[in-house]
């Protein structure tokens, strides 16, 4: 999107350009049609067919005013006034036209010099047989570096929701549970696939649920969370939000965090179901909170970033991201992802960037060639992102470089999942039916499995077991 912006921009340099050249010569070239292109052509005319008319006799002009100018002395003067006038709109247009097409007025890449860095706040080892909740940490790194789980894939089985999947399914205990976009809350047995229950909920999901003990938690766009029982599905209890949810709940130590459309970040207590405290972001927050040393940090609609303290909810610190001048702060729809001591983001208008979890200043800014719908994932040192320019990425965690780029062919909108030595990803294609779900070697990029399925965020895992979620099917694989 950004390079349409700048051929825009060239397109815009070039009109000018030749608005430009046409002021400077008004008939374009041609022959003025009011008097003859040469002496020669005018010989060549001959004499005229018919005499001329007789001038009428002039009168005496009064000594005290003037003869009257020529009309065409007049036309001329009309029009270098106008020719001024348009080589100076011309010249600001061609001025304004070269500076956007060079992206004079928008922030650029920025490198880290590491100063933000910490290597030994890398991600903790996360356990591989359960995946809890969406990112699957509380810094929703979405990495598990120990396992061995890798193809070629035996299938088996697969599992059609009846709706759109947006976000992947949670794992614990050998069951996983997932919500659609149809307001169905389904669990499974994960070695199966079989149907362990549904329950309608009455509002659309758009996130991923959370699993705390015998609770599995569902935010709706009904502007609700809802907690299920784990073992039979029937609902433990319902607390209203004020205003409809896209954000997967983020549960630390008996506590869930979640955000509303309505720009508000809400700290609940699970076992009296009672808000601790709520605040207020700039913008919609529809991405997922994140856990950034004692804060909890999330993006907003407005482009802004903000991390509020844990235990009682006071601002710590607000960023502004970098932006365009079109677009200018942008918006995150993507959610945080937190380790060695940056909080990582996508901007929709373009930007991956890195901020200080302490203060919220600005490590680095990488700028890619569209929007990033994509949440990042963490492991050794790398920050795995896709964006919509069809590229999934691998950025150096400490400075933003890009350590490689790998060219899906359709636009990326999920978050990237590092399992073992792959990074796995899905492609949302204009078709549905054409989106499809691949894994990377996480070192070089190289493809290395592809799966004919897939859409937004694409693969979770337990032991052995690779979950990978499509349009409206999920499917279950091992190693052979």
């Amino acid at each position: 999107m950004i390079r349409f912006l700048r051929g825009i921009g060239w397109v815009v340099l070039g009109a000018a350009a030749v608005v430009l050249i046409r002021a400077l010569n008004p008939f374009g070239g041609r022959p003025d049609p009011a008097a003859p292109d040469t002496a020669e052509q005018a010989m060549r005319a001959g004499p005229s067919r018919t005499e001329p008319a007789p001038e009428p006799p002039s009168r005496p002009a009064s000594p005290e005013a003037p003869a009257p100018e020529p009309s065409a002395r007049r036309s001329r003067r009309w029009m270098r006034l106008i020719v001024l006038g348009l080589v100076v709109v011309v010249a600001a247009a061609t001025l304004t036209g070269a500076l956007v097409a060079r992206g004079a007025f928008d922030s650029e890449t920025v490198e880290g010099s590491g100063d933000a860095f910490l290597a030994a706040a890398a991600p903790g080892a996360a356990p591989a047989s359960d995946w809890p909740q969406y990112g699957l940490d509380r810094g929703r790194t979405r990495s598990v570096l120990q396992s061995d789980i890798a193809p070629p894939f035996e299938d088996l089985w697969e599992y059609d929701a009846g709706s759109l999947l947006e976000f992947p399914p949670v794992i614990d205990d050998g069951a996983l549970y997932v919500g659609t976009n149809r307001g169905l809350a389904i669990s499974l047995a994960i070695a199966t696939g079989a149907e362990r229950w549904r329950v309608r909920l009455g509002g659309r999901m758009a996130s991923a649920p959370a699993v705390v003990g015998n609770l599995v938690l569902f935010a709706t766009l009904a502007g609700d969370l809802i907690a299920l029982r784990a073992d039979d599905g029937t609902r433990a209890w319902t607390l209203p939000l004020g205003a409809p949810s896209e954000s997967s709940p983020l549960v630390v130590d008996g506590t869930v965090f979640v955000g509303t459309l309505a720009g508000r970040v809400l700290s609940i207590d699970l076992r009296t179901r009672e808000i601790n405290w709520q605040a207020q972001a700039t913008g919609d927050v529809k991405s997922s909170l994140a856990v950034a040393r004692e804060t909890v940090v999330v993006g907003d609609y407005a482009g802004r970033v903000s991390a509020w303290n844990v235990d009682d909810g006071e601002l710590a610190w607000r960023t502004e991201s970098p932006g365009t001048l079109l677009r200018g702060a942008g918006r995150f729809y993507a959610g945080p992802a937190v380790a060695y001591g940056q909080v990582f983001l996508g901007n929709i208008n373009g930007r991956v960037i890195a901020l200080s979890a302490r203060t919220g200043e600005i490590a680095w800014v990488r700028v890619l060639d569209d929007f990033v719908y994509s949440s990042a994932s963490i492991a050794e040192e790398s920050v795995f992102v896709g964006s919509y320019d069809n590229g999934l990425y691998s950025l150096d965690a400490e400075t933003g470089r890009v350590n490689w780029r790998h060219d899906a062919g359709e636009r990326i909108s999920g978050s990237p999942t590092v399992i073992g030595d792959l990074v796995y990803a899905s492609t949302i294609a204009e078709v549905p039916s054409e989106g499809r779900t691949f894994a990377l070697d996480r070192a070089t990029g190289e493809e290395v499995w592809s799966h004919p399925d897939g859409r937004y965020s694409p693969a979770v895992s337990s032991d052995d077991l690779l979950i990978i979620t499509g349009v409206r099917t999920l499917y279950g694989f091992r190693p052979r």
